[in-house]
């Protein structure tokens, strides 16, 4: 047997799979790559690999002497306890008042990898998704992002699988989705991409997922990046779906715009869709940079699908809530009290911030809320992780001092603050009061200045100073106050409970 090689992942099933999900798993890929009926290009390899898994797997023996070798040779994450997910939580006071009056009670939730995991790279199943339009000529956009992909294409492994799709009034696949490969080959077929024609980014996002989920498994991170600097017209509705389709296949789409006229709310919805983000390039010098940051990002997934459910009791409910890493976002409301949190990186803690209306109780200890996080770690081949915690407070008469509240919890709120002021700022404008808009994007503009983030403050005050004596925002500016203020890192040091 070949100990270098994952038979888990050939079958696209966990390390805990019992013997009925292997046999299910290999009669199903048999059928699907068996040489001669599949017109999968690459059936016959398929077949020979998948084949070789099941003949180890299926035999007890074998399999046990298969996962122990890998486990010394550190191929697979070794577990020494149950925990696989660690979490802090920070509220504002642990004590309240027994009063007949609903109170605020905000809790910062960092999810983070337990502490006792050993983990490893996963292999990356990515897709680009590049918008070749005519409006890409400009300011060298387009051999930017061409260096963008070669330099990706440099830094994946051989185990990593690539796909390229370019498009604009149709979708083309440049390289087809393949594992390893000719390097030189697909930095060719890129660099052969010239701009053309206009704008429908369905056309591509649907070929780019057709094109991904030829090669997609469990213990891959799959992924579509979108750069696109232009706005799409008529296909909104359709991009959405798909993004919604592409969650419920495990495949998350993360959107850059480049320049000034794309559509800021389509990308958003997109990426929040699908889990995945969003983010503004005002500088085609920023292209390779951010988009390596992404791809380095995605090859430390951990876990995903993370779910947070919240149980409260009669009195209680969930107000607001927001994610804050990678940036500032806010979380959808379901009626279940379920906030669906995306993916976790290795090195970087998740964390949400929730805020908690609490109503009347009786004195003394009382339960307020249980929580619980589910989610996958195909890391180390497990599903359906869950842990749960309950949150009890002191309810007494005469509270007459404040605790102090947690810096970290201070952090979060004061940037939260800063983030939803300037949302404030455009749903004034866009409700036909540019003087209120122009008052909230001075006060932004001062709270980012006691941060100590100069150049967003000097954005802000010009937009401010645009608002008040023409009634307008530049696209420009808009943007770069949007991402900036929603990128604000948030301090990680306080009390916890």
């Amino acid at each position: 047997m070949d100990f270098e090689t994952d038979y888990y992942a050939e079958l696209d099933i966990s390390l805990s799979a019992t013997a009925e999900d292997i046999r299910k798993a290999y009669r199903q890929l048999a059928r699907r790559f068996h040489p001669d009926t599949s017109t999968e290009p690459d059936a016959e390899e398929r077949f020979r690999a998948i084949q070789a898994a099941y003949e180890v797997l299926s035999d007890e023996s074998q399999r046990s002497v298969y996962d122990r070798r890998r486990r010394e040779l550190g191929l697979v994450a070794s577990i020494t306890g149950d925990a696989i997910l660690g979490w802090e939580l920070t509220v504002s006071r642990q004590t309240l008042p027994g009063i007949e009056e609903d109170q605020i009670l905000y809790l910062l939730v960092d999810i983070s990898p337990a502490a006792s995991m050993a983990t490893k790279r996963r292999p990356l199943n990515l897709g680009l998704v590049i918008d070749r339009s005519t409006s890409m000529k400009d300011g060298m956009r387009m051999e930017q992002v061409k260096a963008a992909a070669h330099q990706i294409i440099d830094d994946l492994r051989e185990n990593d699988t690539f796909s390229v799709v370019a498009f604009s009034d149709a979708g083309e696949v440049i390289v087809p989705s393949h594992t390893g490969g000719d390097k030189l080959h697909a930095k060719a077929r890129i660099s052969a991409i010239r701009p053309r024609g206009g704008t429908e980014i369905y056309k591509g996002l649907s070929l780019g997922l057709q094109e991904l989920t030829r090669r997609q498994r469990l213990q891959t991170v799959s992924h579509l990046i979108l750069l696109t600097d232009g706005q799409t017209y008529g296909d909104e509705e359709e991009c959405i779906l798909l993004a919604e389709d592409a969650r419920r296949q495990g495949v998350g789409i993360s959107c850059f715009g480049i320049g000034e006229d794309w559509n800021d709310k389509l990308l958003d919805t997109i990426a929040s869709k699908s889990d995945g983000v969003s983010a503004y390039i005002d500088s085609v010098a920023q292209v390779r940079r951010l988009l390596r940051q992404r791809v380095q990002g995605l090859s430390k997934v951990y876990a995903q699908d993370l779910k947070l459910m919240l149980r409260f009791d009669s009195s209680t409910h969930l107000e607001d809530a927001f994610k804050l890493s990678p940036y500032i976002q806010r979380l959808d409301l379901s009626p279940s009290d379920e906030l669906g949190l995306g993916s976790l990186e290795a090195d970087r803690p998740l964390s949400l911030l929730l805020q908690i209306v609490v109503g009347p109780h009786s004195l003394g200890r009382q339960r307020v809320v249980q929580l619980e996080i589910s989610g996958d770690t195909p890391v180390v081949g497990r599903r359906g992780e869950r842990l749960v915690r309950e949150l009890w407070f002191n309810f007494a008469e005469n509270v007459t001092t404040e605790s102090e509240i947690p810096l970290n919890l201070v952090n979060a709120l004061q940037k939260l603050a800063i983030y939803t002021m300037q949302e404030q700022a455009y749903e004034a404008l866009e409700g036909g009061d540019p003087g209120r808009a122009s008052e909230k994007l001075e006060v932004v503009a001062t709270r980012l200045l006691d941060l100590g983030e100069l150049d967003l403050a000097t954005a802000a005050r010009l937009e401010a100073g645009r608002l008040a004596n023409s009634g307008s925002l530049s696209p420009a500016g808009r943007k770069k106050i949007k991402y900036g203020t929603r990128s604000l890192t948030i301090g990680n040091t306080g009390g916890l409970i």
